[in-house]
């Protein structure tokens, strides 16, 4: 995903924004998920179910240098963090900074 963005421009050496995004069937596994985000200096925001979305989503976002061993590091916690609440990690994303 860095090699991509790099190649459509973006300057990885200046902050971006991504988001690290969680799907959970459970409201109380949401709130616990983004109670630890908080805690890790995440702004956090957990969307409901919905008609095109049956699980709860919780997405954190930080700005951050895009450093592929801090990601690397995050992923690995992220998904020990789902895996301790029934809930899946799907990764990140971020728009691209020039």
């Amino acid at each position: 995903v860095l090699l991509q963005m790099a190649e459509l421009g973006a300057d990885l050496r200046k902050p971006h924004l991504p988001d690290f995004a969680f799907e959970t069937p459970s409201e109380i596994s949401a709130e616990a998920i983004a109670d630890a985000l908080v805690e890790l200096s995440f702004d956090v925001e957990i969307y409901p179910p919905d008609e095109s979305n049956p699980t709860y989503q919780v997405v954190g976002k930080k700005e951050m240098a895009l450093h592929y061993p801090s990601l690397a590091k995050l992923s690995i916690a992220f998904e020990k963090l789902a895996n301790e609440h029934d809930a899946v990690y799907d990764g990140w994303g971020a728009e691209i900074v020039e």
